[in-house]
């Protein structure tokens, strides 16, 4: 199993390397990452995912897009659902689905569908409808996997409200088009591995709604069909709730030897792929089974298990959230940096139109001055010279107020100070050097005037007629 785990992971790894090839080195090694933390996810390795999820928030961070943030988002959200810390889940969701809808649509109603899962299973079942019915509205953006995802999780939360007919609607429809997806070869991994996932979910879902129906052939059917589907890929991490549910839908039949088979089953993927929630509900079910066997050892054993595993989920809740505080203090940080960063950037660029405004006026008034054709008004280096003074003090401003705001701790009345002392210095030496330049101009007005008064006068004693 260790080998068959090492080698889908290096598989992964490879399809992504060739499939972001054309992409830039950093989204290539985020999508490479990616693929191996859904690997991990999907086979329950959920406690080799937070070394991978650092990396891709530090990745996404570098990136500055909204598909790689929100994918970071949903990945920690994954991890800390898998945990059973909904909480923390939720969290995380709700900041992918906002990164999603700012810029990157395709992933909002995947997040949407994720945060109503994650109600349903808190129970609250009018958010999570809420959430699903919001999510219809993006599907269109993302028809590969949305277009499963969604309707399977609106037939789940029917399947929890006692509707099977609505459930049996959205789960045929989910059916429909999975089973068209899988007909296609569809080169993005992430997308191959999230529809066969899907179809392992679908069929436990429809074994729920036949039994809702009351027809246990096919509800007896479909459940084996999962439950072999996921053995088959390999998924028993994601197919463990399936089996120990499978379980309890046998006791309920009154068939103990099964129930008690496939809840031992469920119990030992769960411990192995350490899913402790999972693991104690399945080691409830085997004690339930034993004890009604009057099996005292084995249902104390399993009565243990089921208290630590419950015991160890609350420790790891307490863990998560300090975890959970640990990486907003981060993003926070990370935050903080880039928004400095593009203030930085963008003070940088005004710093450069100022200097180019600048530039562009002295030319023109160097262009004016030196002009031995173009008699300028006064008026007009006036006014020029006002806006070169604003440009000078505008850039002044720029250069300084970095170093102003530290050395003055932003204190408004000290940086108001500076600025009227600097002010105090700049228009002076303005005001003498517009007297200078009009000076000039004046001058240079009277020469091109006398010059024009003798080509006249010449041109006119070149014509006067000899008496």
């Amino acid at each position: 199993m260790k080998r068959l785990l090492i080698f889908i992971i290096y598989f992964s790894a490879s399809a992504a390397k060739v499939f972001s090839q054309s992409k830039s080195p950093l989204q290539a090694k985020f999508d490479s990452l990616r693929i191996i933390n859904r690997t991990y996810y999907l086979h329950g390795k959920i406690d080799s995912m937070p070394s991978s999820n650092a990396l891709m928030l530090q990745l996404a961070r570098k990136l500055h897009n909204d598909s790689s943030t929100c994918r970071a988002y949903g990945l920690y959200a994954n991890y800390f659902s898998a945990k059973g810390d909904y909480s923390l889940a939720l969290e995380y969701d709700i900041k992918a689905m906002e990164a999603a809808d700012h810029g990157y649509k395709p992933s909002s109603a995947t997040f949407r569908g994720n945060i109503a899962n994650i109600y349903m299973m808190l129970g609250n079942y009018q958010a999570s409808l809420q959430y699903l019915h919001s999510a219809e509205r993006y599907v269109a953006y993302d028809t590969v996997t949305n277009a499963i995802f969604i309707p399977a999780t609106l037939a789940n939360v029917y399947v929890e409200l006692k509707k099977p007919d609505s459930a049996l609607k959205y789960i045929q429809l989910a059916f429909r088009v999975s089973s068209g997806l899988a007909q296609h070869n569809i080169e993005d991994v992430f997308v191959r591995g999230n529809i066969k996932t899907n179809i392992g979910n679908i069929y436990g879902t429809f074994a729920r709604v036949y039994d809702l129906l009351h027809d246990p052939d096919l509800a007896n059917f479909y459940y084996l069909k999962a439950v072999r589907y996921g053995d088959s890929l390999h998924l028993q991490g994601t197919m463990t709730r399936i089996t120990v549910r499978y379980g309890k839908y046998l006791a309920g039949k009154q068939k103990y030897t099964e129930a008690k088979n496939y809840g031992i089953k469920g119990f030992y993927i769960a411990s192995r792929n350490h899913l402790k929630d999972v693991a104690a509900d399945a080691a409830e079910l085997v004690y339930s089974l034993y004890d009604r066997q009057n099996n005292k050892d084995s249902a104390y054993y399993y009565l243990k298990a089921k208290n630590l595993y419950q015991d160890s989920v609350a420790a790891e809740q307490k863990a998560n959230q300090l975890q959970g505080l640990i990486i907003n203090q981060q993003l926070k940080e990370a935050e903080q940096q880039a928004k400095a960063g593009q203030d930085a950037e963008q003070r940088r660029r005004n710093i450069e139109y100022a200097l180019i405004a600048l530039g562009i006026l002295i030319f023109v008034i160097l262009f004016l001055m030196l002009s031995r054709t173009v008699v300028v008004n006064p008026r007009i280096i006036e006014i020029a010279g006002v806006v070169g003074l604003l440009i000078v003090f505008e850039f002044i401003n720029l250069v300084i107020h970095p170093y102003l705001a530290e050395f003055t701790r932003d204190s408004p009345l000290p940086m108001l100070l500076i600025l009227v002392a600097i002010a105090a210095v700049i228009v002076p030496l303005h005001h003498r050097l517009e007297h200078w330049v009009k000076y000039k101009l004046v001058e240079k007005n009277k020469t091109i005037r006398l010059e024009a008064a003798k080509r006249t006068i010449n041109r006119l004693q070149g014509q006067k007629p000899d008496l």
